[in-house]
C-alpha cells in the first residue's frame, strides 16, 4: 500500500518537476527526498506511539476533536485528488488519445475506470490487494531496469542551481516556490500510519519494515531517474514552442530513450496498472475516513452504514462521484496537481505538531524536537501553498467547509438542545454550506473575498460545533447482549461461528444439551475497509443481521435450558476472530456452516473455513455442516 502511493508518485512527480523547474529539477527532487526521509522518520515515531492508528484523525484527537476532523477532511481532499490524478495519468501512460463524441478519450476512460474500481469496492475486495502486490513488484523491476540502463549516460546530466542570484530575495523565493510545487509524494506515509491498527504486531517492527525499504527504494531511484531525465537532450524534453514534454508520462519517455520503444510500450501497461491500483487505495481510504468519523458521530450516520459485504455504501458513492467530478472540471494533469498538495501537507502538519506537543505519552527530547522541527517546515510549506496556489486553497477550504457543515448538522441532531437552538444550528450549517458552494462557483479562487469567507465560515463552524458538542450526553448506552445461564453447569464449550440465521444453530443447541455443553455464538461483522484509529464500536442494534442470528440462537437455548454467551465483533479477519475466540473460551468444538461463494465473490471475499481448518489447535474439533 505504501509503495502504491510513494512509488506511484514518481510517475507524475518527475515530469511535473521538470515542468515547474526545468534543469534545476534535480536539486528540487533531492530536497524533496530529504523531506521525505525526515517525514518518514517522524512517522516511525508516530506509528510506534499510536499502535491502534497513527493517522492524523486519531493522533490529533488527543489535542482537539475539531483539529482531528480538520485533519481528516484534509486527507479526504488529498485522496480525492489522488484518485482523479492517478486515474487520468494511468490512461496517459496507456496512450489513450483522440476524441469520442467531442470528449477526449482519456477522460471517458478515466470516468469508466473510476466507476469500475468503485464497483469492485462494493464487495470489499481482498483479492485486489494481491493484484496490486504483483503490479508493484513488476514496477520495481521495470523501474530498476530503466535506472540501470541510464547509468552510463548520467555524465551528461545538466544541472542548474535553483538560486542563480545568491543575494536576491526574489530568487530564493522562486526557488522555495518551485520546491513546494513538487511536494506530491508524501500522502503514502500518512496512509500507512492510518493502517497501524491492522498491522501485524508488534507495530513498531512492522511499521519499520513497511516504511524503511520503500523509502530507500523511492529515494535512490528518484535521484537516478531525476539525473537521467536531466541527461536527455533538450529536444526530447522541450518542444519547439518551449513547452515541457513528458509532464504526464515521463517514465515512458525515459524508458524509450534508455531501453527502447518496445520496452516502453510493455512498461506503460504496468505503470498504468500501478496508477489504477493507487485509485483503488485512494477510494478505500476515502471510505475509511468517512466511516470512522461517522462512527464517532462527527459526520452523518449514513457514512457509517455498511452493506452486506462490510462496505460503507454511501461513502463509496461519494468516493466515486467527487473524483469523477474533479476530472470533468480539471481535465489536465497539471491542473489536478495544482489541487493536490494542500490537503496532504495540512494533514501531515497537524499530525506532526499535535504529536510533538502531546503529553499523553513520553517522547525522547530528540524525538520531540524532530517532530516539531519537521512540523514547522511542513507548516511553512503549507502557508506557501495556501498563498501561491489559490485553486488548491479554494478546493481544500471547500471540502473543509462542506465537512464542518455536515459535522455541525450531525452534532445538533445528537445534542440535548431545545428545538429552537437545534434548528438554528442546523440552519447555520446549511447557510455555510450553500454559501461556500456559491462562493466557489461564482468568485475566482484568487479573490481575497473567497479566502475571507472560507476562513470566517470555518472558524464559526468550529466555534458553534464546540458549543453544540457540550450539549451532547457523554455516553450512549449500547445495546446489551442477552447471555443465558441455562439450567445446568456446562462441562465443555461449543463455539458456533454464524454468518446468518439457519438451522445449524438449533442443531448445535440440541447437541449441547445432550453433551451438557455451553454454547458461544459468534457473529463477526465483516468490515472490508481498513479502520483507522480508535473509533466508537458499532452498536449491535445497527446490525439487523446480527440481531437475527442472536434471536435465532436464544429461542432454542431458552427452550432447552442451554447456557449461551453471545459475542459480537467488528472488522478484521473473520478466521482470526473465530480462532482467537475459540482459544479464549476454551472451546472443544467449532461449528461452521458452508458459505458458498462463487465467481466474483470468491475472488473478492476469499474463504473462511480453509484458514480456520489449517490453523485449528489439536485440542479442538471442527464441525462443518451444510
Amino acid at each position: 500500500m505504501l509503495f502504491g502511493d510513494l512509488g506511484t508518485s514518481r510517475l507524475y512527480v518527475l515530469g511535473l518537476a521538470f515542468y515547474f523547474t526545468r534543469h534545476a529539477s534535480l536539486f528540487h527532487i533531492a530536497f524533496v527526498n530529504v523531506l521525505l526521509v525526515l517525514v518518514g522518520s517522524c512517522y516511525l515515531i508516530i506509528c510506534r506511539k499510536y499502535p491502534d492508528g497513527g493517522g492524523v484523525y486519531s493522533s490529533a484527537r488527543s489535542s482537539s476533536r475539531a483539529l482531528a476532523v480538520v485533519g481528516g477532511l484534509m486527507l479526504c481532499a488529498d485522496y480525492t485528488v489522488t484518485a482523479a490524478l492517478s486515474c487520468l495519468d494511468a490512461f496517459r501512460y496507456l496512450g489513450m488519445e483522440g476524441e469520442l463524441g467531442g470528449v477526449r478519450l482519456e477522460i471517458l476512460c478515466t470516468l469508466a475506470a473510476i466507476a469500475a474500481v468503485g464497483a469492485a469496492n462494493w464487495f470489499g475486495p481482498r483479492g485486489m490487494g494481491r493484484v496490486a502486490l504483483v503490479v508493484a513488484l513488476a514496477t520495481v523491476v521495470l523501474t530498476a531496469i530503466i535506472a540501470v540502463c541510464a547509468l552510463p549516460s548520467l555524465h551528461h546530466t545538466r544541472m542548474e542551481l535553483p538560486v542563480r542570484e545568491r543575494y536576491s530575495v526574489s530568487a530564493w523565493g522562486d526557488a522555495w516556490i518551485g520546491f513546494t510545487e513538487i511536494v506530491l509524494a508524501l500522502s503514502g506515509i500518512e496512509a500507512i500510519a492510518n493502517m497501524t491498527g491492522i498491522m501485524v504486531s508488534p507495530v513498531r517492527t512492522t511499521s519499520r519494515r513497511s516504511i524503511l525499504p520503500v523509502l530507500v527504494e523511492v529515494v535512490a531511484l528518484n535521484m537516478i531517474l531525476g539525473a537521467a531525465m536531466n541527461a536527455l537532450p533538450d529536444a526530447k524534453l522541450i518542444d519547439p514552442e518551449g513547452h515541457a514534454l513528458g509532464t504526464d508520462n515521463m517514465m515512458n519517455l525515459l524508458a524509450t530513450a534508455y531501453v527502447g520503444p518496445g520496452f516502453s510500450h510493455a512498461a506503460s501497461f504496468v505503470f498504468g496498472a500501478l496508477l489504477l491500483s493507487a485509485v483503488n487505495t485512494a477510494i478505500a481510504d476515502l471510505m475509511a475516513i468517512g466511516y470512522m468519523m461517522a462512527r464517532d458521530g462527527e459526520l452523518p450516520a449514513a457514512f457509517g452504514r455498511l452493506n452486506r459485504h462490510g462496505v460503507p455504501h454511501y461513502g463509496l458513492l461519494l468516493a466515486i462521484l467527487v473524483p469523477a467530478a474533479l476530472v470533468l472540471i480539471f481535465p489536465d494533469i497539471t491542473q489536478l496537481a495544482g489541487l493536490y498538495s494542500v490537503g496532504v501537507v495540512a494533514a501531515i502538519t497537524i499530525n506532526l505538531l499535535s504529536t510533538g506537543i502531546t503529553s499523553q505519552f513520553a517522547l525522547r527530547p530528540w524525538e520531540r524536537r524532530l517532530l516539531l522541527g519537521v512540523g514547522v517546515v511542513m507548516a511553512c510549506i503549507l502557508l506557501t501553498l495556501l498563498y501561491n496556489k489559490p485553486g488548491a486553497r479554494a478546493f481544500s477550504t471547500a471540502i473543509l467547509i462542506v465537512g464542518l457543515s455536515a459535522r455541525l448538522f450531525t452534532l445538533a441532531g445528537r445534542s440535548t438542545l431545545g428545538s429552537f437552538a437545534c434548528n438554528a444550528a442546523r440552519l447555520f450549517s446549511v447557510i455555510c454550506l450553500t454559501g461556500q458552494v456559491a462562493v466557489t462557483a461564482l468568485l475566482p479562487a484568487a479573490n481575497p473575498a473567497t479566502l475571507l469567507w472560507s476562513a470566517s465560515a470555518a472558524g464559526l463552524l468550529v466555534w458553534v460545533s464546540k458549543w453544540v458538542f457540550d450539549a451532547i450526553p457523554l455516553k450512549k448506552e449500547d445495546h446489551a447482549l442477552e447471555n443465558l445461564d441455562g439450567d445446568y453447569h456446562p462441562v465443555t464449550t461449543y463455539l458456533v461461528a454464524a454468518s446468518r440465521p439457519s438451522a445449524l444453530i438449533s442443531g448445535v443447541m440440541q447437541d449441547a444439551r445432550h453433551s451438557q455443553a455451553g454454547v458461544v455464538v459468534l457473529y463477526v461483522r465483516e468490515l472490508a475497509i481498513p479502520v483507522m484509529g480508535l473509533g466508537k464500536a458499532e452498536d449491535i442494534a445497527d446490525d439487523q443481521r446480527a440481531c437475527d442470528v442472536f434471536a435465532e440462537a436464544l429461542l432454542p437455548a431458552r427452550r432447552l435450558g442451554v447456557p449461551v454467551r453471545l459475542v459480537y465483533l467488528i472488522g478484521g479477519m473473520v478466521s482470526d476472530h473465530i480462532l482467537q475466540t475459540a482459544v479464549d473460551v476454551e472451546a472443544s468444538k467449532i461449528y461452521m456452516q458452508i458459505r458458498k461463494r462463487r465467481g466474483i465473490l470468491s475472488f473478492f471475499k476469499g474463504d473462511v473455513i480453509g484458514p480456520v481448518a489449517d490453523r485449528l489447535p489439536e485440542s479442538m474439533e471442527l464441525v462443518i455442516r451444510a
